[in-house]
């Protein structure tokens, strides 16, 4: 099975190959992981940059139902406005936690694999008592 992931992160597709019954992954393309990861933290910037417009527009919105118009609706604003602070911020949580996940198994994918061709050159120069 292929899973592909974060097309639109940057990635152009990072694509990790799993077994059958999930228990094992390969990294076809590292660099690709690694991009994916760029893509979200670029994306946590972005959201967590934009956010304020729609928290300010809620807030400037509400202002104006408070007074003559009756307070329900600007204290529903007003909880909008909070929920919408609250899930930006989870958000642009997740978009660096997936950062900092996509890079570090990137890295950690090239070091292993750089360190068991090294482990396997070496013992391909060494005798073996199998011939």
């Amino acid at each position: 099975m292929t899973t592909t992931a974060a097309r639109g992160l940057g990635a152009g597709g990072a694509a990790t190959r799993s077994g059958l019954f999930g228990g094992t992954a390969t990294i076809e393309d590292p660099p690709s992981l690694k991009r994916a990861g760029t893509g979200a933290l670029e994306l946590a910037g972005e959201l967590h940059s934009k956010a304020e417009v729609g928290e300010n527009a809620l807030f400037i919105g509400a202002q104006g139902f408070f007074g003559d118009w009756g307070g329900e609706l600007g204290t529903s604003m007003l909880d909008a406005k909070e929920r919408w602070v609250h899930q930006t911020a989870a958000l642009v949580r997740t978009c660096r936690d997936l950062h900092e996940q996509c890079s570090t198994t990137a890295d950690n994918y090239t070091k292993t694999e750089t360190a068991n061709a090294e482990t396997m050159s070496a013992a391909s120069k060494t005798r073996s008592p199998f011939g």
